[in-house]
């Protein structure tokens, strides 16, 4: 199988492998959001509302202290394979952040990934992943139906579907 380059259509980040991923490696989005590299074109945000501005803002600042948190998780679980999800998932949340703030034209954020807080408790850190996609999905799911703008709904269905499998993988999924 010939090496080929994809692009994301979410985060428009590239990736070079021999197939497609099942998931963006950058902002986690699932396949169907990913294409030949010689197939992507970038997407056009153009003006949003002051509502799509106002939740992006919103949802930016979910983001930041999400991947604040993950980075904190990742330095203070006891369980090496939480570590390596934990750091991953502040990874991705701070890809997130970073896409969120060039849609509404602000500098990407900096994400203090010593600025965190969390408990140093391996049960209490999942439960506290896991209510923090939750609050993070009923949040994108009214943003999606309060923007009008096409390029707002794509991100926003998207990140629903990316904080939904990160709960399957703070439940036990794979």
């Amino acid at each position: 199988m010939a090496v080929r380059t994809w692009r994301c259509n979410i985060c428009g980040d590239g990736y070079v492998g021999e197939g497609r991923p099942t998931h963006c490696p950058f902002c986690g989005a699932p396949d169907k959001y990913i294409v030949e590299a010689e197939k992507y074109k970038e997407p056009v945000v153009g003006r949003i509302s002051e509502v799509s501005a106002k939740n992006v803002m919103e949802a930016m600042k979910l983001e930041v202290g999400n991947s604040q948190f993950y980075f904190c998780a990742a330095n203070k679980s006891r369980d090496i394979g939480l570590q390596a999800r934990f750091k991953a998932l502040g990874k991705v949340e701070a890809e997130h952040a970073s896409l969120l703030s060039k849609m509404v034209g602000a500098q990407p954020p900096v994400i203090d990934r010593n600025a965190g807080q969390c408990k140093a408790d391996d049960k209490a850190l999942l439960q506290e992943s896991h209510d923090r996609e939750a609050r993070s999905i009923e949040h994108y799911r009214k943003f999606l139906q309060e923007a009008s703008e096409m390029r707002v709904k794509q991100v926003f269905a998207a990140l629903v579907e990316i904080e939904t499998t990160h709960i399957g993988l703070e439940d036990g999924g794979a």
